[in-house]
């Protein structure tokens, strides 16, 4: 009888419990290896406006910005917003991976390492690509001031989107 309980247990737990883990994980973003043309195709996303932030691990202002895009994707996502972020960070993607978990990211983020920095010529970061219309408007090298400076930028760019 003992036997029973405990197996009617572990039923239990495996149907209630953990569903609640996988559906808290599938909310976060899993790191993807991109390519220099992978990330020429994100330019070319059906979003508008778009912003690509090629970023660090280990960049403070980085870091900070992707709490700040986190917040705005969770704002304008639905509205056509587009954020995609591409680590360079060398080796595997690991670290990035490590981040994306800590800060409960839901965006899109990539692992481009080395090969991506070299291919962009980038030598700081957070190094920035603003897309509205299928055409590249600005290339920026780094962070933003506030959280409120970047949502005035989204917001000007929903314009030039026609939104």
């Amino acid at each position: 009888m003992h036997l029973r309980n405990v197996l009617a247990a572990c039923v239990l737990f495996f149907f209630f419990v953990c569903p609640a883990v996988v559906d808290a994980e599938a909310s976060r973003s899993n790191v993807v290896a991109i390519d220099a043309p992978g990330v020429e195709q994100l330019t070319r996303e059906e979003n508008c406006p778009i912003f690509i932030s090629i970023m660090t691990s280990r960049c403070a202002a980085c870091r900070s910005e992707l709490t700040a895009y986190q917040e705005m994707y969770e704002k304008y996502g639905d509205e056509g917003l587009g954020i995609f972020v591409v680590s360079i960070d060398f080796g595997t993607s690991e670290e990035i991976q490590n981040l994306v978990d800590q800060l409960g990211v839901t965006f899109p983020v990539y692992w481009g390492g080395e090969k991506v920095m070299r291919a962009f010529n980038i030598s700081y970061v957070p190094y920035k690509i603003i897309v509205s219309n299928g055409r590249v408007l600005e290339k920026q090298i780094g962070g933003w001031k506030s959280t409120d400076e970047f949502e005035t930028k989204i917001n000007e760019l929903f314009d030039a989107c026609g939104r």
